[in-house]
């Protein structure tokens, strides 16, 4: 008002035409100010789409790196609709913890870490239109496998990408103030560094909220604690990329059949070749993104390419053999007390159940529960000579061990690092036995072990009969 009275009694002349232009020019801010009042207001208001070669999220199949040695991705995803019109989210994960160095992480892996939540990228539709999509695809795919098998439509998610994200955030956080987490039924918690280099898959659900579907805002899976950088997965795969070719570099070994260059359509992922591959000395063991980098080991034969007919190449990585000439191992013998003992490992093997027998005579059975399998250790004892009787006993005779005196066995093929001792389960198959006269014993030892572990990994067995005499070491190989 100020403005227009000081217009006024200035008593400036205006031509008519000047007039109607100067009311155009301050109608127009009015107008801009009166369509954004009646526009309706919705979540799907960003403008800020950049390149998708810019984009730096992680999809489906792709993984993320947790907790600086801990590997995610999910390779899995269905849904379904409810009788109330609800939607269940279903996702397979799979986790592996890969240490190459001397620090562990010992983080355990437990159902509250998962969320989905809500990221600041808008979708062209609300999150109920890609949920339907998926329970629509899940429906189709359980028609067409066999009864029981897995429902997976991971692939088909390229399908329906357009209505669950066309926008781009560099580096996308969620909302930790809406969230829905994982049902805490869908497994137990577990550590997965006891499993070093091992997969382990998991299934995960949740149950979608109406403030979910209803929502512009972009579904994600979130993994997230108090002592760790949240990580989002986006729920497809990644839109807009080319197929490609995969090469294979044996990196100075010798493949006993043909290795030849692979084409993989965009969105697919790969079976590693089962191909023999050999190097003296060595252990081919996986491969890898870098030639001679343990740390760019790969858990799965997937890429993506935004260029045509792009190709990578992945590399043969090797350890190398345990020098056996260089330790006692399976069928070399020990000494004790002047050879008045003479000990040898006659054989190993790793069993689902053993038998044993308790302190009162009763047979014991001990099965694998999935997470632990049995080690059982075959022991050929001869005393020579008489005297220096010994009762065996299970507090200080067996132990199984991952290190041998004075030898670094790290660097070699079937080191492992998730113990330090192991006894022996109790057995009075052989706990009590006195050797005190000249003759050949036979034992077993059974030793609890994870199930991820074989006879091709590289045990330690330390004998120590005597506190007058050092223990003997035998490497199970």
């Amino acid at each position: 008002m100020k403005f227009i009275e000081f217009i006024g009694k200035c008593n400036i002349k205006f031509s008519k035409k000047a007039r109607i232009y100067a009311g155009v020019i301050a109608g127009i801010p009015l107008l801009i100010f009166l369509i954004s009042f009646i526009t309706p207001k919705t979540d799907n208001d960003n403008d800020n789409i950049q390149n998708i070669q810019d984009d730096k999220n992680t999809y489906l199949y792709e993984e993320v790196k947790y907790a600086d040695e801990i590997y995610i991705n999910c390779v899995g995803i269905n849904a379904i609709e409810n009788e109330d019109g609800s939607y269940t989210l279903n996702l397979k994960v799979k986790i592996e913890q890969w240490n190459t160095d001397s620090y562990i992480n010992k983080v355990e892996i437990k159902p509250e870490m998962f969320e989905i939540r809500l990221v600041d990228t808008n979708a062209p539709s609300p999150m109920s239109v890609f949920m339907s999509s998926l329970a629509r695809a899940t429906i189709i795919t359980a028609a067409t496998i066999a009864v029981g098998g897995e429902v997976n439509v991971i692939e088909q998610t390229l399908d329906f990408a357009s209505d669950y994200a066309t926008s781009i955030i560099d580096n996308a956080e969620s909302n930790a103030t809406l969230k829905i987490k994982a049902n805490n039924e869908d497994f137990e918690p577990f550590k997965p560094y006891m499993k070093n280099g091992v997969p382990t898959f998991i299934d995960l659900s949740f149950d979608i909220s109406e403030a979910f579907l209803n929502s512009y805002k972009t579904m994600v899976l979130s993994v997230d604690t108090m002592f760790t950088w949240q990580q989002n997965v986006f729920l497809t795969l990644r839109p807009n990329t080319k197929d490609y070719f995969i090469e294979f570099d044996v990196n100075g070994g010798t493949a006993l059949s043909e290795l030849p260059i692979i084409s993989v359509d965009e969105g697919k992922i790969f079976d590693f070749p089962s191909i023999d591959i050999i190097k003296e000395g060595y252990k081919f063991v996986y491969w890898t993104t870098e030639k001679d980098n343990k740390d760019t080991k790969l858990r799965d034969l997937y890429f993506y390419s935004y260029e045509n007919d792009q190709i990578f190449t992945v590399y043969a990585y090797y350890e190398e053999l345990v020098p056996l000439d260089e330790y006692t191992n399976i069928g070399d013998n020990i000494e004790f007390k002047d050879s008045t003992y003479i000990i040898s490992v006659t054989g190993i093997i790793t069993l689902e159940s053993v038998t044993v027998i308790d302190s009162e005579g009763v047979e014991v059975v001990h099965s694998s529960d999935g997470n632990y399998i049995y080690l059982a250790v075959s022991l050929m004892i001869v005393k020579n000579k008489d005297g220096n009787e010994h009762v065996l006993d299970n507090n200080d005779d067996f132990y199984l061990k991952n290190e041998y005196k004075d030898k670094n066995l790290s660097s070699y093929y079937g080191y492992i690092n998730v113990f330090d001792t192991i006894k022996p389960i109790d057995d009075y198959n052989w706990i009590g036995i006195n050797i005190d006269s000249i003759d050949t014993y036979y034992i077993t030892l059974y030793f609890k072990i994870s199930n991820h572990l074989s006879e091709q990994n590289s045990y330690v067995l330390e004998i120590d009969f005597f506190r007058t005499s050092f223990s003997k070491q035998i490497l199970l190989k």
